[in-house]
């Protein structure tokens, strides 16, 4: 980033701290009391009874109910330095989830709705939604879980498969995931599947329609997980990952077979010391082969994990990083080979007001072309609690996306939004 924009950030992050001081009145919210954390609770995550929402009690199930309102603006909303453009919007959100009070086993039911205004840009209003269940069955020495749902989303400008159309590109996901765990004493054995799969709409542009339907797939997964409990605080464990993409279309509206198979073994620790850091690693080996013969086999080292650190009552953070092969339908391109690493944190500064801040790094190397992109994100923001009915939300994020070298055919782009939401639920 120049050094322009780093001023920029600099200032408009001074100016959101200064107002949240302004309206939440920092110095007196130092003052907040530390409360013992429960295993494996963060600060964001942990009970705030008496600022929690109660729900409405049905039965053996609790119904929380609802909605925010959000006011945004956007400086760059088409992600594209050359035709950059600002613009305000108004996001509401609905939401409907039942979950089970049961003292054992769980059931939720989650229907959600972001539906979003534009004020200038119509092109790029969006009605998105989702519904989703899963639940848990326990049993003496080991757990079903399951889930499943449904999707109608839209893909963010910023998607390097994004057409580019006079309106945003619709897709919906249809999904279904199962897992038995088994834990005798200090053995642990794991299984899990899944199916998910993705419909594109096609896309209108200014010469035409984008006909997506060669995006259309699905994808099979299965893993088998073996771990032995060294102590009470880690887990070793070897695992096993097989997934299967199948493309509707043979091949695609370049003339390219995408669907391919892929394998994974990686050996890792679970760990939890004292429930104030836990999360597990993994490294190993990954390998994907395409239908296509003119795509090269992608392999070599995988990698992942993510590791929550309690650092104090009052402050969390979190570490992560991983290495996998995503599908494109960039021309030539077989895949891209994503490398991330990130940091976030919560901070409480009292009991009703948490600031948060993450940071994240992604190298996206496209396999097969000359293309290499480097994408910066950085979001902070914070929450205040005014009482169990209502909540105010105040963020600001930065994404930034380099392509190397600028004849490759990507975009590069500096885009900032900032928002103020107000949620309420009972």
């Amino acid at each position: 980033m120049d050094q322009h924009l780093t001023l920029r950030t600099r200032h408009l992050g001074t100016a959101i701290a200064c107002v949240l001081a302004y309206l939440f009145g920092l110095p007196s919210a130092m003052t907040a009391q530390a409360q013992d954390l429960e295993r494996p609770e963060t600060v964001a995550t942990r009970d705030r009874p008496e600022f929690d929402a109660k729900g409405l009690p049905l039965g053996g199930f609790t119904l929380f109910p609802s909605v925010g309102v959000a006011a945004r603006y956007d400086d760059n909303i088409f992600a594209d330095d050359e035709i950059e453009t600002g613009d305000r919007s108004t996001v509401v959100s609905p939401e409907l989830e039942l979950r089970s009070n049961w003292s054992r086993h769980r059931l939720s039911v989650v229907g959600g709705a972001d539906s979003a205004r534009y004020r200038d840009n119509f092109s790029e209003e969006y009605d998105d939604y989702r519904i989703r269940t899963d639940g848990r069955y326990d049993l003496r020495d080991s757990q079903i879980e399951g889930a499943a749902w449904h999707y109608r989303l839209h893909e963010d400008r910023t998607s390097v498969d994004d057409a580019r159309g006079s309106e945003l590109t619709e897709y919906s996901v249809d999904a279904i995931t199962g897992a038995y765990t088994y834990m005798p004493g200090r053995i642990m054995l794991k299984g899990d599947a899944g199916f998910r799969a993705l419909d594109y709409d096609d896309t209108d542009t200014n010469t035409g329609k984008v006909n997506n339907d060669d995006r259309d797939r699905d994808k099979t997964e299965l893993g088998l997980r073996a771990g032995y409990k060294v102590n009470p605080d880690y887990i070793v464990f070897a695992e096993v990952r097989f997934d299967q993409i199948d493309y509707d279309q043979k091949f695609d509206n370049d003339g390219f077979e995408r669907s391919s198979d892929a394998f994974e073994f990686v050996g890792g620790t679970q760990l939890d010391l004292s429930g104030k850091t836990f999360g597990e690693v993994y490294a190993g080996y990954l390998e994907r082969d395409y239908d296509d013969n003119r795509f090269d086999k992608a392999d070599g080292l995988t990698f992942g994990g993510a590791i929550t650190w309690n650092v104090t009552q009052l402050t969390t953070l979190e570490f992560s990083g991983g290495r996998t092969v995503d599908s494109t339908t960039i021309v030539g391109a077989s895949g891209i080979d994503v490398t991330n690493f990130g940091v976030s944190g919560d901070h409480e500064l009292s009991r009703n007001l948490i600031l948060s801040a993450d940071l994240e790094y992604t190298n996206e190397d496209f396999e097969g072309i000359d293309r290499e992109d480097d994408i910066w994100l950085l979001e902070i923001g914070g929450e205040y609690k005014m009482n169990r009915y209502l909540r105010v939300n105040l963020g600001y994020r930065l994404r930034d996306r380099d392509t190397s070298p600028d004849s490759a055919g990507g975009r590069t782009y500096t885009a900032q939004d900032v928002f103020l939401s107000l949620t309420g639920s009972l």
